[in-house]
């Protein structure tokens, strides 16, 4: 509010004297600490020595899986703001002759996933109006198994990679076309990113808690979650 005949009052100035000039000294340098701290911590460890090896033979048994797998499951598909129900039904008779079949809750076909060992091919059922991948292609997956990741098991064979320790204590493994981790404890593996034929497709099992296939898988891929809950045998 302005009163007639008053001056406009001036808010005091900080102080420019010493102790100022040492508190901006102190916070530039707690600043600078802290940005290259986060610049240059690494997020992982290399692994060497015995827990390199002991890793190593960790992923390798992991991807140990005993064919054929046949199961079923029931789970939600979420993509273009929508939740979608789905049952599903896996028969891999080997690791290269496999077909994942998508259906809606009243068993009409919506959607095959054909694996012969070096592409994968997308079918749409009749039942697949809504469905978005309309002109879905065959992808040039290489040797994946859909078997062996709904199982709970490395989706490519394990071979080679660097051996590291993450944030949390887990172990990493990083090899071609696949990351693969470890649970902290080091017992299972709790989570896969792979690159299948340019698409980044990432694979968790929320609350595995034994080596055996697991209750609960979640993908995730080009912003589409899938979660796939496996029925009782």
């Amino acid at each position: 509010m302005k009163v007639e005949g008053s001056s406009p009052r001036r808010l005091p100035e900080a102080p420019a004297g010493r102790g100022a000039r040492a508190g901006r000294a102190a916070i530039a340098l707690v600043l600078g600490a802290v940005l290259l701290a986060a610049g240059c911590a690494p997020a992982r460890q290399r692994l060497v020595g015995e827990e390199a090896r002991t890793a190593t033979v960790f992923f390798l048994s992991a991807a140990d899986v005993t064919f054929p797998v046949r199961a079923s499951f029931s789970g939600i598909a979420e993509f273009s703001g929508r939740t979608v129900p789905f049952i599903a039904g896996l028969n891999s008779r080997t690791a290269s002759e496999e077909t994942l079949g998508f259906y809606d809750p009243m068993g009409r076909a919506v959607l095959f996933l054909d694996n012969d060992g070096r592409s994968v091919s997308v079918l749409r059922g009749p039942a697949a109006e809504e469905f978005p991948l309309r002109d879905a292609r065959s992808l040039d997956a290489g040797p994946v198994s859909l078997g062996r990741i709904l199982s709970g098991a490395p989706g490519y064979p394990v071979s080679g990679g660097e051996a590291e320790r993450g944030a949390d204590g887990e172990w990493v493994l990083a090899g071609k076309g696949q990351t693969l981790f470890s649970d902290p404890s080091r017992r299972l593996l709790s989570r896969a990113e792979y690159d299948i034929s340019g698409k980044h497709v990432t694979v968790t099992y929320p609350g595995r808690d034994s080596p055996g296939p697991p209750r609960t898988v979640e993908v995730e891929v080009m912003g589409n979650r899938i979660v796939l809950r496996r029925d009782a045998e």
